[in-house]
């Protein structure tokens, strides 16, 4: 039996779906992820499509109670951004546009966010002097 080969798109999904998720099935997102995708493809540009916005085509197309995308789900809220992303161009072209940023993409290697920011460094010149 042979089994078909994913398009670009679906190999952009997987890719960023098991980003950082060693336990990952390829098969759902995460909103972390997601969000990531959309950074590292450009979706987001910082004019009239940010990170805000794509926090709730991601919250409006998953289920109340999940917290992942299914692949079906994630070409949906592909076409919900296209709409916004590129609003000048019909909804199969802004569609095709949005496609065309993420297929074949991967993530970047930068590591997950540091949940605690940035941490100061352990040197002698920050430790208390009233001790010596």
């Amino acid at each position: 039996m042979k089994s078909e080969e994913p398009s670009a798109l679906e190999e952009a999904f997987q890719r960023f779906t098991v980003h950082w998720y060693t336990r990952a099935t390829c098969k759902e997102m995460h909103g972390k992820n997601w969000s990531k995708l959309c950074r590292d493809c450009q979706v987001i540009n910082g004019k009239n499509m940010t990170v805000t916005n794509t926090d709730i085509v991601f919250s409006k197309i998953k289920g109340k109670s999940c917290r992942t995308i299914t692949f079906d789900q994630f070409k949906e809220a592909l076409e919900e951004l296209a709409k916004k992303r590129f609003k000048d161009k019909s909804s199969e072209e802004a569609a095709q546009e949005v496609h065309r940023l993420t297929e074949g993409k991967a993530p970047s290697s930068r590591g997950p966010p540091s949940p605690a920011g940035p941490h100061l460094p352990s040197t002698p010149a920050l430790a208390p002097t009233h001790l010596s």
